[in-house]
């Protein structure tokens, strides 16, 4: 009697999801580095422009947490571990929620300067739903 193999369902390169967190990760390790090399541009593009690069304290605080996200965000797909990704994400997604809202209450902040952290908060959402219900790749057990 031949033993049926067992399959288990593999989340990897073949799904939308893994693609599309690896490009926001990528993103926010470039919002970090670009925070450090250019902060009043940085600055500019975040939604409270600074004037003078001295000022430029909270733009490289940006920029950290810009490079440990997208770097932790690099590290849960690289050992696969979807189920932290999805919390991550879920917790992740107040950052820029937050963003917006403090663009808009700064220095008489526009709903046009923090539309940008509005939507990216809703792509996080939505990548985290991708991630929930994608069911991913089908496998041979023992094969990784």
């Amino acid at each position: 009697m031949r033993e049926q193999s067992k399959k288990i369902k593999r989340w990897g390169p073949k799904s939308l999801s893994f693609w599309l967190i690896i490009l926001c990760a990528g993103g926010l390790i470039g919002l970090g580095i670009n925070g450090f090399i250019q902060p009043v541009a940085a600055s500019r593009a975040f939604g409270l422009e600074i004037l003078n690069p001295l000022d430029s304290g909270y733009v490289r605080v940006k920029a950290v947490r810009d490079l440990a996200l997208g770097i932790s965000i690099i590290v849960f797909v690289f050992i696969r571990i979807k189920k932290v990704l999805i919390a991550f994400s879920l917790v992740s997604a107040i950052v820029p929620l937050m963003d917006g809202i403090l663009v808009l209450t700064q220095h008489g902040g526009e709903l046009k300067d923090s539309w940008q952290h509005f939507i990216t908060m809703v792509g996080v959402l939505f990548i985290t739903f991708l991630l929930w219900r994608e069911q991913g790749i089908e496998m041979p057990k023992g094969i990784s």
